[in-house]
């Protein structure tokens, strides 16, 4: 290819100006791809939704949507009376989760429920309960009762919060030596425990897990909606945008 300019003569071979194009695009696909890293870069930091996951949350909350038909019994069954609970009853959300408190995985949700409740607290109700798996964790059902015996004395949050803070410390010594800890009456708190009197509650809540579809914990119900695994604080912080925009 060959053109005259100011008087001068110009000769480009095609495979130059071929060569030259594919630099440009490639300079300008990198330059796009540097941004596009600096932005999520910058909105990761800020602990901002990343564009990209956000897309795929989107799609995964319609489909959740689209395919969970809860009804009103399903409801009911879920938030039982005396469940340890937090937020107003009369909350546009309400929270259901279904805990093993020797759990790796209830231990590794435990700080982003805690975050979002105190973020929630008066739009967001937080409902626990009880799914101990005795074939994995053999003192499971014990810790379960314990947390109710405190939650009798009212001071459930703080002891399900020492709980969860003490990994693999949960024997029978410990669970009264947190009693005194948070504050409970030690000797009530150890006669509860050794009445096993919330025992049948206990199992109660495991019998309504498995009609409702649980299969291991931690596992979260969003008005009655089951979404399964330990979630960190971003997915249930978006899942709770989410629930309280559709409701």
């Amino acid at each position: 290819m060959e053109f005259i300019f100011r008087g001068k003569r110009f000769h480009f071979s095609l495979w130059k100006i071929l060569l030259a194009l594919l630099v440009l695009s490639f300079v300008i696909g990198a330059a796009w791809f540097g941004s596009q890293s600096l932005r999520f870069y910058r909105a990761i930091k800020r602990g901002e939704v990343n564009p990209l996951l956000n897309q795929r949350l989107d799609a995964s909350f319609s489909r959740l949507v689209a395919n969970t038909n809860v009804t009103p019994e399903d409801l009911k069954r879920l938030v039982t009376t005396g469940a340890p609970s937090e937020g107003p009853e009369n909350a546009k959300l309400t929270i259901v989760e279904f805990v093993d408190f020797d759990c790796p995985y209830s231990r590794r949700a435990f700080p982003g429920l805690r975050e979002m409740m105190a973020k929630y607290k008066s739009r967001v109700r937080f409902v626990i309960r009880d799914f101990p798996i005795e074939d994995i964790h053999p003192q499971a059902m014990m810790i379960a009762q314990a947390a109710r015996c405190a939650n009798e004395q009212g001071r459930y949050w703080m002891y399900h919060d020492k709980l969860f803070a003490s990994v693999d410390r949960h024997e029978r010594t410990d669970l009264v030596r947190y009693a005194d800890e948070v504050g409970l009456d030690a000797s009530l708190f150890g006669a509860c425990l050794t009445s096993k009197k919330f025992e049948p509650a206990v199992k109660g809540d495991m019998v309504d897990g498995l009609k409702l579809g649980v299969e291991g914990t931690p596992t979260f119900f969003f008005n009655g909606m089951k979404v399964q695994g330990a979630l960190d604080r971003g997915l249930l912080d978006f899942l709770i945008q989410k629930f309280l925009a559709q409701v």
